[in-house]
C-alpha cells in the first residue's frame, strides 16, 4: 500500500472515470511496476505513457497559476508541489509515485481519461532535465509561459529575497552570467537562449546565431578560425539536443492570463491543446500584492534593465522569425501573442 493510500480516502474526482470507450476499443490494461523499474532503480521498460504534460516555463510566469488551473478539471492532474527530474535517479522516484496515481485513478495505459502532468519551471537552464525529457517522455506535451525579460527579472529577484536568498541591492552587478549559485542575473533573462536548447530551430543563418548569441559572436566566427565554425558547435554550446527534442510546446504571454479577453481565447487553446473534452472553467482575475525589494524601474536599475531589453529585443524576434516557425509550436491566440512580443522591444518603465 502506497503512501498516498494511507494518507486519505480517494477524492471525488480520482472516482471519476468519464468514458467515451467504445465496445470496440481495446483498453491497454498498465503493466506490472517491475516492468518498468528495476529493483535499483533503473528504467527498463517504456515509461513515455506515464507523463501527458509538463507545465516548465520559465520562472514567475505563471507556473503556478496554470498548476491549480489545470486541476480544476476532472480530466486532468498535475502534482500539487514541483516535481522535477534533475538527475535520472530523480526518474525512478517519478514513475513508483506516478504509478500510484495512475491506479488510484483507475487508469489504463491506454486509453485514459485523465491526463497527468507536474509543474518544474526553469527546465531550460538545465541540461539534465532536458536530457531527461528527450530520453523517457518524448511525446510529453510542453506548457510553456513567457515573460518579458525586465519584468522577469524584478519578480525573480523579489521572489528570491522573499526566501531570504542574499542578493547586491546594486543590480549591475548581476549584469552577465548567474555565479556563486545565485539564479538571478541578466543573461537569465536572454528567454530564446534557453528555448534553443530543445533544437526547434536551424541555427543556420548568422541573422538566427546573432539573435542567440550577439554580432560580437558571430564576427569573432569568422575571423577566428579557431572559434566556432558549425552549427554542430553552436547546437554543443548551448547543450542542444542534436536532433532536436521530439516534444509539442505551447507557449502563452503571461499577460495573457490577466487579460479577460485574452484569458477566454487562452482556455480553449490549452484545452483543444491537451485534447481535453471538459469545458476548462473561465479564468478568474486576481492581483499580487506581494512586498517588493526592488521596483526595476527606479534609476538605480538602470543598467541592468537596458541590458534586460537588449535581450528582450533579440528574444522577441527570434521567438517570432524562427521559434514559431517550428511545427511543433503552438501559441495562444496568436493575435494576441504577437502583439504582447512586440512590446518586449519596449522598456516597460
Amino acid at each position: 500500500m502506497s503512501s498516498y493510500q494511507k494518507e486519505r480516502a480517494p477524492t471525488e474526482k480520482e472516482k471519476h472515470y468519464v468514458s467515451n470507450i467504445t465496445s470496440d476499443t481495446t483498453i491497454v490494461a498498465l503493466p506490472p511496476l517491475n516492468e518498468l523499474i528495476a529493483t535499483n532503480g533503473t528504467i527498463i521498460g517504456d515509461i513515455s505513457w506515464m507523463l501527458d504534460f509538463a507545465i516548465i516555463a520559465f520562472p514567475k510566469s505563471g507556473t503556478t497559476f496554470m498548476k491549480d488551473y489545470l486541476n480544476q478539471t476532472s480530466e486532468t492532474y498535475v502534482y500539487e508541489r514541483e516535481y522535477c527530474m534533475k538527475r535520472h535517479e530523480d526518474v525512478g522516484d517519478f514513475v513508483r509515485e506516478y504509478y500510484d496515481l495512475h491506479v488510484r485513478y483507475n487508469q489504463p495505459q491506454y486509453p485514459k481519461t485523465v491526463q497527468f502532468g507536474l509543474k518544474c519551471p526553469g527546465v531550460f537552464y538545465r541540461a539534465d532535465d532536458i536530457h531527461v525529457f528527450a530520453k523517457y517522455f518524448p511525446r510529453t506535451k510542453f506548457i510553456v509561459g513567457l515573460r518579458h525579460p525586465v519584468k522577469w527579472f524584478e519578480s525573480f529577484y523579489n521572489y528570491q529575497v522573499y526566501r531570504n536568498v542574499s542578493l547586491p541591492t546594486n543590480t549591475s552587478k548581476l549584469i552577465g552570467r548567474c555565479i556563486d549559485h545565485k539564479k538571478v542575473c541578466t543573461d537569465r533573462g536572454r528567454l530564446h537562449a534557453a528555448l534553443a536548447r530543445l533544437g526547434k530551430t536551424p541555427m543556420l543563418e548568422n541573422e538566427e546565431l546573432s539573435l542567440l548569441y550577439g554580432q560580437d559572436i558571430i564576427q569573432a566566427t569568422h575571423s577566428n578560425t579557431d572559434m566556432m565554425t558549425s552549427s554542430t558547435q553552436d547546437h554543443r554550446r548551448l547543450s542542444v539536443q542534436p536532433d532536436g527534442l521530439a516534444n509539442e510546446i505551447f507557449l502563452y504571454e503571461v499577460r495573457q492570463i490577466h487579460d479577460k479577453e485574452s484569458s477566454k481565447e487562452l482556455s480553449k487553446s490549452i484545452q483543444r491543446y491537451l485534447g481535453i473534452h471538459e469545458e476548462f472553467p473561465e479564468i478568474q482575475q486576481y492581483k499580487q500584492n506581494k512586498t517588493r525589494a526592488i521596483n526595476i524601474c527606479n534609476g538605480e536599475h538602470d543598467k541592468a534593465r537596458k541590458v534586460l531589453v537588449e535581450h528582450a529585443s533579440s528574444a522577441s524576434n527570434w521567438i517570432q522569425q524562427y521559434f514559431l516557425g517550428s511545427s511543433d509550436v503552438t501559441v495562444a491566440d496568436p493575435n494576441s501573442f504577437h502583439h504582447l512580443l512586440n512590446d518586449w522591444s519596449v522598456d516597460p518603465c
